[in-house]
């Protein structure tokens, strides 16, 4: 409803567009009907007048029609005689039969060049270089084979083919990633096994499609991963019976061998006419190409397993099309919105491809056909191919040419239309009688030379089928009846030159897709519908029937709000003509100031954040000094709008950074984040902020940080009970130390204070084995002050100073130790202070100063706990023995087991953002970390410091029971493991190089041959 009161009916979507009627207006046909193919009458001539639904645009458009390419004068048509099996590995790689049936062959996706691959020669490899992968060249002599039928590449990389050897018949597996010679498997010779097509099974193995003609006898084989045939049949084949063992017990009954027997195939024969390829659905299913010669039609059958029995569900027959193979796969098309996964069937004809879309439901199965030209040219009928290129498969053919090269599927952009389609709009009510509607309004595209016209009926009475109109009093008796609802021309539709009248479609109408020539809104003024009840009859044109007009949404307005009748006299309204013509002409004046007044009266929208237009959200963030991410979406900014106070709130908290990581690279953002953190979460946030001194007892791996360098496998274990006090002294630590070296107790001439840094003479592990279960902690400020302290003399005193101030020579300083008391000579109290004078490497010590001065404020007391003569706080050093006094001792240990581990971890925090497969770009993870750091450095805490790491989110849920052929995955094989390496993206070792075919750009290595 706009400011005067008006409303509209719309039409939008395939649903409300489906409601429309055919040309007649008739109500048991409606475009849904037709669209859907519920209607069971054949097509009739009236159809091809009716529009489609275009189903990746979403509109609605002139009918199309089937560019067909007429068979050369003399071209002969493909027979399956010509059929060669052909498949492609996932680097791009293609391998095919030969055209003798007898030998294998490998287009490289890296030299462009076809090789034999199998059998190999003497001194040749399989591609083209000095070695042999597969097999020594006796091995191939010995196979002999006589012919080869059909392949296929797994999924997990092995090419299986069917070979025939005499009669012997079976399948050769080639494990394309670790070599080695093939593996067979044999079907024994009573079964008539003629393998003609083969495909891919989802998690590995193959489906193989079994067709003899003389006499009839179809038969699908499913193998599993491990090509063991999969039981399908009713029935198993008994190729050995069981007969009495030659050598039996001397006692109990007779022992004989069971009778061996071999897995039955999937029997086709009540299913189809005459399948001639197989292929695989990504969810298991099964599709068939089948196909009647005698009446030179096709069609295609969805095989599923429901409850173990086999339903097979066939598409319509496509009639005038005698198929020859099809492919399941993508093509290069021009515009982006088509590459949708396609089946595409190539005629005997051979000079094209037809595409069809697989429209699968619960209920059903069925080809939607697309009117898409796709040329085949020199097509010489061996095999269509899916080949991956840039992580999708599209479909390929082979050239015809020598030696062969494998041609991408492309669209040739060309399209044709019927030149005209009509069809009826259902009853819209106005709710009032003699009611005057106002415009119509379609946003539509309308290229050159098309172009739509609208007739309109209106009435109080609801509209009665067309010959129940009732007539004119003054109708000629035995003359045709005259309607009086009769269908009234309205004037052609205008572009409008503002865009659509509704805000909130003005965005959609400036999609990048939708920026093409004669792309907007049409407006329509209606001139003399008035009634309760309408319809618009509305006629698409297109003068060449290469473009069509395409309508992606219709509104109607009523009622009009009348100026004349509101603002001006009666006077004017008077004269019917002159009347209307007033009416007609202010209308266009109301239908632009209405506009204005919409906004003006909904101004208030504009500061809502869930309501104002998304080119308004960055003005609200204005008002708080924020400029949006780039990468935010419209969601997340009118989050961010709507809780802006919120966030402000949180900042500088926990809370606030992770809310800001969470806006920044969290897909499924809570709204309720922004009301602080919860107490009740249940699941671990997927963007970890791990406090550091939360790693004090419990180790970084409980806390939330896996990728810590300190981490040990398992929580960290802190022993308690068993730790050194100050009430056992110096004998008490000496003792424990002994206990370990394996000495019963000390020498009464060696109980010295304990050393906390570890002696020449010391066993360094045994040290740091008593500091870890004694103290708790290894003391580690001590040595790093003495090294500090002799590097300090060393670059100060000669020699003879060093002799004669502290009794070591320079060879020596490692034994000299910092003073446990003030010095007593001036050199040494000297040299003291003006190592206490320097800047650097003064942090520890500063620590351990301020503690003492905290603690006992006033120097007397200091020396009278410590037994020292310490003239001032600042001088005092730091301890690298176990200090005398009970007092000292305990000084000492609390400062460095508790507040120099506070001191190393407070104030720190790390973020973890998930990584959740090797598939993701290294650049966007790069990109990912930086923008990382920049919100961490924005939102942090003041005098914090902070890192931003990479983290696999990867977790083990639950248990599993596997069966014989269970897999979690395929290991090494699977792709999605093994991405294509990118020159500047991937690492040695850590990826497959690989590349498109043909090459597209060079911003890939090529495969290797």
């Amino acid at each position: 409803m706009n400011v005067n009161g008006s409303r509209f009916h719309l039409l939008l979507g395939r649903d409300d567009w489906g409601r429309c009627l055919d040309g007649d207006g008739n109500d048991a046909c409606t475009l849904r009907s037709r669209w859907d193919g519920a209607v069971s009458s054949p097509p009739t001539v009236l159809d091809a007048k009716l529009p489609e639904w275009d189903v990746e645009l979403k509109e609605v458009r002139l009918k199309s029609l089937l560019l067909e390419l007429p068979a050369t004068p003399g071209e002969t048509q493909l027979s399956l005689d010509a059929r060669r099996c052909a498949s492609a590995d996932r680097y791009g790689n293609v391998y095919r039969i030969g055209d003798d049936r007898r030998s294998l062959h490998v287009f490289s996706a890296g030299s462009g060049l076809e090789t034999t691959f199998w059998p190999v020669r003497e001194g040749v490899s399989s591609n083209g270089g000095d070695r042999t992968d597969f097999a020594p060249p006796s091995l191939a002599a010995a196979l002999g084979i006589d012919r080869y039928f059909a392949l296929a590449v797994t999924e997990d990389h092995y090419l299986v083919v069917a070979f025939a050897r005499g009669a012997t018949r079976g399948l050769l597996a080639f494990d394309l990633l670790a070599g080695g010679p093939p593996v067979e498997t044999l079907w024994p010779q009573s079964i008539a096994f003629q393998p003609f097509d083969m495909s891919a099974r989802c998690g590995g193995g193959v489906w193989v499609l079994d067709r003899a003609t003389d006499p009839k006898r179809f038969v699908l084989w499913e193998l599993d991963r491990r090509l063991a045939v999969v039981p399908r049949g009713r029935g198993e084949h008994t190729f050995a019976t069981a007969e009495v063992d030659d050598f039996q017990p001397l006692v109990g009954g007779p022992r004989t061998r069971p009778a061996q027997t071999f897995p039955g195939g999937l029997d086709l024969a009540a299913m189809v006419v005459d399948p001639i390829a197989v292929e695989t659905l990504a969810d298991g299913k099964v599709l068939l190409l089948d196909r009647d010669q005698s009446d030179g039609r096709s069609r295609v059958i969805r095989l599923t397993c429901q409850d173990g029995a086999w339903h097979a569900q066939p598409s319509e027959w496509l009639s005038k099309l005698l198929a020859h193979d099809f492919v399941l796969a993508r093509a290069y098309v021009r515009a982006p919105v088509l590459e949708q996964r396609q089946l595409f069937i190539a005629p005997e004809s051979g000079n094209q491809a037809l595409s069809f879309a697989v429209d699968e439901t619960h209920a059903g199965f069925r080809l939607s056909g697309a009117k898409e030209l796709f040329p085949l040219r020199r097509f010489a009928g061996r095999a269509l191919i899916a080949l991956c290129d840039r992580g999708r498969f599209r479909g390929y053919y082979d050239s015809g040419s020598d030696p062969l090269a494998w041609v991408p599927i492309a669209q040739q952009p060309r399209t044709r239309y019927e030149t005209s389609a009509q069809f009826v709009t259902p009853v819209l009510d106005g709710a009032e009688l003699q009611t005057t509607w106002d415009r119509v309004l379609i946003d539509a595209c309308m290229p050159a030379d098309t172009w739509i016209e609208i007739d309109s009926r209106a009435s109080d009475e609801c509209f009665p089928a067309e010959d129940e109109f009732p007539t004119s009093p003054a109708s000629p008796p035995g003359g045709k009846r005259q309607v009086i609802a009769r269908w009234l021309p309205e004037p052609r539709p205008q572009l409008r030159s503002v865009g659509p009248e509704l805000p909130w479609l003005r965005a959609e109408a400036a999609r990048p897709t939708r920026r093409e020539a004669g792309v907007g809104t049409c407006e329509l003024l209606l001139q003399q519908a008035r009634g309760r009840y309408l319809q618009l009859r509305i006629r698409l044109f297109s003068g060449h029937g290469i473009t069509s007009p395409r309508l992606r949404a219709l509104r109607v307005w009523y009622a009009r709000f009348s100026y004349p009748q509101r603002f001006l006299p009666a006077v004017y309204r008077e004269d019917a003509v002159a009347g209307k013509f007033l009416e007609r002409w202010l209308a266009n004046m109301e239908s632009t100031l209405t506009v204005i007044e919409d906004r003006v009266v909904t101004a208030q929208t504009l500061f809502d954040p869930l309501a104002a237009p998304s080119e308004m959200l960055a003005w609200l963030a204005d008002w708080f000094d924020v400029a949006f991410d780039p990468a935010w979406d419209e969601r997340r900014r009118r989050l961010f709008v709507r809780h802006a106070l919120d966030f402000f709130r949180w900042r500088g908290t926990v809370h606030g950074l992770r809310l800001a990581l969470t806006l920044a690279f969290d897909p499924c953002i809570d709204e309720k984040m922004f009301g602080g953190p919860a107490s009740d979460e249940q699941r671990p946030q997927s963007i970890r902020i791990v406090e550091t001194y939360l790693t004090r007892l419990v180790g970084a791996l409980v806390a939330g940080d896996p990728g810590a360098a300190e981490t040990a496998p398992g929580p960290r274990e802190v022993r308690r009970g068993a730790l050194w006090t100050p009430s056992e002294g110096n004998a008490g630590l000496v003792d424990r130390y002994f206990a370990i070296l394996g000495r019963k107790s000390a020498p009464s001439d060696e109980i010295a204070p304990f050393p906390l840094v570890p002696r020449a003479t010391d066993d360094a592990s045994k040290w740091r084995e008593l500091c870890e279960t004694a103290l708790g902690f290894v003391p580690g400020v001590g040595a790093a002050e003495r090294t500090r302290w002799q590097s300090f003399l060393l670059a100060r005193l000669s020699e003879e100073d060093l002799g004669e101030r502290y009794g070591v020579s320079q060879d020596e300083i490692l034994s000299l130790a910092l003073p446990r008391d003030w010095p007593q000579s001036d050199e040494q109290r000297a040299d003291w202070r003006a190592f206490c004078d320097l800047p650097d490497g003064t942090w520890a010590r500063e620590r351990w100063q301020d503690f003492l001065a905290r603690r006992y404020r006033n120097i007397a007391r200091l020396q009278e706990a410590h037994q020292a003569s310490w003239p001032g706080f600042d001088l005092v050093a730091l301890p690298d023995v176990l200090p005398g006094t009970s007092a000292a001792q305990t000084d000492w240990l609390q400062f460095e087991r508790q507040l120099m581990a506070m001191h190393r971890t407070a104030h720190r925090f790390s973020v973890l953002l998930p990584v959740t497969g090797v598939t993701e770009d290294p650049f966007g993870l790069d990109e990912r970390l930086r923008r990382a750091r920049r919100i961490a450095d924005l939102e942090k805490p003041a005098h914090t410091v902070f890192d931003v790491r990479l983290y696999w989110a990867l977790n083990r849920i639950g248990e599993a029971r596997l069966g014989i052929d269970t897999l979690l995955n395929a290991g090494s094989r699977a792709p999605e493991l093994i991405p294509d390496a990118v020159l500047g993206r991937a690492y040695i070792g850590a990826s497959f190089v690989s590349g498109p075919n043909p090459p597209r750009d060079g911003d890939r290595l090529p495969a290797a041959c």
